[in-house]
């Protein structure tokens, strides 16, 4: 039986595949780095209002540049484990650009095995109460705003027990870039969606098209949803499933698709690591089937801290990273 499987937040990770093939074949190095700090634009309720004028396909203003998504190394030597490799996706929350500190909207961990060709996705909650190095304990999301997506991935690592050897991150515009240059997302809404004081959602239920606003809408939406933000990072993997379903079914029907792919990925997207790198784990990707990656949200509860609504990570969790850890696959 086909498992139920998400493939994680925004399309930080198409971006950060896809792109591969079109270095390989000599399109550039890599844009310098952008050391912009973000403002804090984390959700308090604005939500991702379309401004006035603001088109449905996400075309107002200045399109992305090169850093609209992100690869990069966590550590500073790439050692896998028995063929195993773990990528940290990260959506963050920033309207315009792609900074490095921001928050995170969406936190997935992606484990590959190359040699059982199967893995895993592992969902976390933006708002997991959790232990951050050297800067005590917050959301898990602050990691990103406190200290970058190395130090986000640092929280991570020392949250489940795995090594993390690269991370992927886009914010807003590389997601709605990345959706108008590859075409809307066909896609099942089992419920309705409609979240006017939050995300801006406003999808009935229905298969159909999601065009860039409604796809981010999608993504972000947790108010209208019973089980809030735990909700939310399973629809995010739905998605990007979807966004990856898009692309098998369409270079099935015509091999040269793949072109306006790698064209999408090339031009938003930020290698920080080598092309021979990317390239490896581009190749690694296209060999594992959607069937064979299985996905787990975090056992979690919903609660409290002060003021404020938080998400408790719950003591079964730990078998379920110990196995993740073991097969890189869920």
């Amino acid at each position: 039986m086909r498992r139920t499987i998400a493939f994680v937040a925004l399309a930080a990770l198409l971006a950060a595949l896809v792109p591969v093939v079109g270095t390989r074949l000599g399109w550039g190095a890599a844009a310098p780095r952008d050391d912009r700090r973000a403002r804090d634009a984390s959700d308090d309720g604005r939500g991702a209002r379309r401004s006035s004028g603001e088109r449905r396909d996400g075309k107002q203003g200045e399109r992305p540049g090169r850093d609209a998504a992100v690869v990069g190394r966590v550590h500073e030597r790439f050692q896998p484990l028995d063929g195993k490799i773990f990528v940290l996706v990260i959506g963050n929350d920033a309207r315009t650009g792609n900074p490095d500190r921001s928050r995170a909207d969406a936190l997935h961990l992606v484990g590959l095995n190359a040699k059982t060709m199967k893995g895993g996705i592992l969902n976390f909650p933006r708002d997991s109460w959790v232990p951050i190095p050297g800067s005590g304990s917050g959301k898990i999301n602050e990691a990103l705003y406190r200290g970058g997506p190395k130090l986000q991935a640092r929280t991570v690592e020392q949250l489940t027990g795995i090594r993390i050897d690269y991370y992927v991150m886009t914010g807003f515009e590389g997601f709605m870039a990345l959706v108008r240059k590859i075409g809307d997302i066909p896609y099942r809404v089992d419920k309705g969606m409609f979240d006017p004081g939050g995300s801006g959602a406003h999808i009935p239920a229905g298969t159909r098209k999601l065009d860039p606003g409604d796809a981010l809408a999608f993504a972000r939406t947790r108010k209208s949803l019973p089980n809030g933000d735990i909700g939310r990072t399973t629809n995010q993997g739905r998605l990007l499933l979807a966004m990856l379903r898009q692309l098998r079914d369409e270079i099935a029907r015509n091999p040269g698709a793949l072109l306006k792919w790698i064209e999408a990925g090339r031009r938003y997207t930020r290698l920080d690591i080598s092309p021979a790198e990317t390239f490896r784990l581009a190749v690694l990707a296209t060999q594992v089937k959607p069937a064979d990656v299985g996905m787990v949200t975090v056992p979690a509860t919903i609660g409290s801290v002060g003021a404020a609504s938080v998400v408790f990570i719950q003591p079964s969790a730990r078998a379920v990273y110990a196995r993740f850890k073991r097969t890189a696959s869920l």
